[in-house]
């Protein structure tokens, strides 16, 4: 017995060896492996190396993944209109992001097309999310009775004035009303051929809704069924009577191709006065120190200072890995996500964030934070991308030729009231 026991006791050390040896094998060749890495795309329009995508690039994704081992977030940075045209084409079954920063304008178009994910369907801890968000920026994400998506900034316009190109005219200050307004654009004009007294970028609606908004007129009926009564009344046709003059008189320029981009002419001295949002204020500290941006309510005419409220928000376009992309939204609406972002002109949306000292501190938010206490959201309707481009055309041929005004909007009423009775 002993000498079988001998015998068999190296034999079965041996097959104790190759067993344990087949288990190590089996761990290095992928059995027990480390969860995959997951990497998420995330389009936006923040312009390429501006504050605000080095901040997202260099601080927050490093930032989120080293607090979400196993998730990469690849972001691609797309120009406005190109992105929102990319989504259009690309939901009818092509390539979509898992994440995008969405103008609050798109999201009821991009849900009607079947394209968002509902956040408050889709995760249970949405509710708790949200309660820390400012209301009327969580409402721009509101479609019918769900969310689809979450703000991630807000922002509106001020009247940014060059104090020493106002001064050269004779004017210290301001100008508080719409005739100062047109009155100041004369002066400035007056005093020298070879600058304007007023910089426009683009005439959609953003840019133009303030000026039709404060002089009394609207655009759509009050339920948004119908643009005739509105878009082409009395007060509509004032205001884009004056603003055209101004445009004839050589008083208002920047919207045209080739024309000085109109941030840098403004602190160059080429644009005396231009409506603008916080980001202008963090260009001028990043490009042009030593100018001194000055900021004023934006002139009022019969219904008041009315600007546009703006800003996005955060929608998530893709079932596949919809768990690691809201990680990532809420990471992006997070307190220490938006006060980074905060510092470089984008104002938050989250309440505690609002609260921090840093942000506080910023003391150009302040006019900034007074508009939007009158500011208007532009029409929620998934038609409105439709009808803004319908509404620049139209301010297009108004401005570029002499052609009657009336008759150009009573035109651009057919068109939009086609567009919403489809």
């Amino acid at each position: 017995m002993n000498t079988k026991w001998t015998r068999l006791i190296p034999a079965m050390v041996i097959l104790l060896f190759i067993l344990s040896a087949c288990g190590t094998g089996n761990a290095g060749n992928g059995n027990s492996q480390e969860p995959a890495e997951v990497k998420i795309t995330f389009w936006h329009h923040y312009s390429t190396a501006s504050p605000e995508e080095k901040t997202l690039t260099e601080k927050l994704i490093p930032e989120f993944e080293k607090q979400n081992p196993g998730i990469k977030v690849k972001a691609v940075a797309i120009p406005w209109d190109e992105l929102h045209r990319k989504l259009q084409i690309n939901g009818n079954g092509g390539e979509l992001p898992d994440v995008a920063r969405l103008d609050i304008i798109w999201v009821p178009e991009l849900k009607e097309q079947g394209l968002l994910v509902s956040l408050d369907e889709q995760f249970d801890d949405f509710d708790t999310i949200a309660q820390g968000m400012l209301e009327g920026p969580l409402s721009t994400a509101k479609v019918g009775e769900h969310y689809y998506g979450l703000p991630l900034n807000t922002n509106t316009k001020v009247l940014f004035w060059n104090k020493e190109m106002l001064q050269q005219s004779g004017i210290d200050k301001p100008p508080a009303t719409m005739d100062g307004f047109f009155d100041t654009i004369k002066a400035v004009k007056s005093q020298n051929e070879k600058v304007w007294g007023y910089g426009e970028p683009a005439l959609q609606g953003w840019n133009i809704l303030p000026w039709i908004w404060s002089n009394g007129g609207d655009i759509l009926s009050p339920d948004y069924s119908s643009a005739d009564g509105y878009l082409n009344a009395p007060s509509t046709v004032d205001i884009i009577s004056k603003l055209r003059e101004a445009y004839a008189s050589g008083g208002i320029s920047g919207f045209k191709p080739g024309d000085l981009s109109v941030t840098e002419g403004h602190a160059q001295g080429s644009y005396a006065m231009m409506a603008e949002g916080p980001w202008s204020v963090a260009q001028f500290n990043s490009q042009f120190p030593d100018y001194q941006s000055n900021m004023a309510p934006f002139p009022a005419g019969s219904a008041g200072s009315i600007q546009v409220l703006g800003g996005e928000d955060l929608g998530i376009l893709s079932e596949k890995n919809k768990e690691e992309s809201w990680k990532f939204v809420k990471f992006m609406v997070s307190e220490a996500a938006q006060v980074e972002m905060g510092k470089i002109g984008q104002i938050p949306v989250n309440l505690g964030a609002m609260q921090n000292e840093e942000i506080k501190a910023i003391d150009y938010y302040v006019p900034f934070i007074e508009q939007l206490k009158t500011a208007k959201a532009r029409p929620p309707i998934n038609e409105w991308p439709q009808i803004d481009n319908v509404l620049s055309d139209t301010m297009s041929r108004i401005f570029m030729t002499d052609k009657d005004i009336k008759t150009e909007l009573d035109a651009s009423v057919e068109q939009i009231n086609k567009l919403l009775k489809r």
